[in-house]
């Protein structure tokens, strides 16, 4: 099964962060093959911490693809986790975590496992998974400087 993380640090502090990535429902507005995503199943799971389904409609290069996450949003621990629920892959695993770091910033970290049913699929995400990774998290970076501006130096 693909396996991957990748670490970005950012100049804004673990709340900021924490609270772009777990609101999925606004990922279409910023990572482009994303298409559609509804939000459903909302409840609290604990103190701090909010499960949800997640139902995306991706699309790629004439490919499009549907999938549903149960995704849990756990500010405690600064982690958002979404796994499988049902779609076109046999595995889906995929977990941010915040870690605050130096001068007010934190380093952003996403791990995704995951394993296509259609093997032809799982070669071309094979090939692009880094590519597909670092567009995710510039996505990110992105919206974050739109949502808090550019940090002060």
């Amino acid at each position: 099964m693909p396996r991957f993380t990748k670490t970005l640090r950012v100049p804004y502090g673990p709340p900021q962060c924490f609270a772009l990535v777990s609101d999925i429902a606004r990922y279409p507005d910023f990572i482009k093959w994303i298409t559609a995503l509804r939000v459903s199943e909302v409840r609290a799971a604990g103190p701090g911490v909010i499960e949800c389904l997640g139902e995306a409609v991706v699309g790629f290069k004439g490919f499009t693809e549907r999938f549903t996450t149960r995704v849990v949003a756990d500010e405690p621990a600064r982690r958002v986790t979404a796994s499988l629920v049902r779609g076109p892959f046999r595995k889906l695993f995929a977990e941010w975590r915040i870690t605050e770091s130096v001068h007010g910033a934190s380093d952003v970290s996403l791990e995704i496992n995951y394993e296509f049913r259609n093997p032809i699929i799982g070669f071309l995400a094979a090939a692009n998974h880094d590519l597909a990774v670092d567009r995710i998290l510039n996505a990110f970076l992105e919206e974050a400087q739109r949502r808090y501006s550019a940090p002060k130096a």
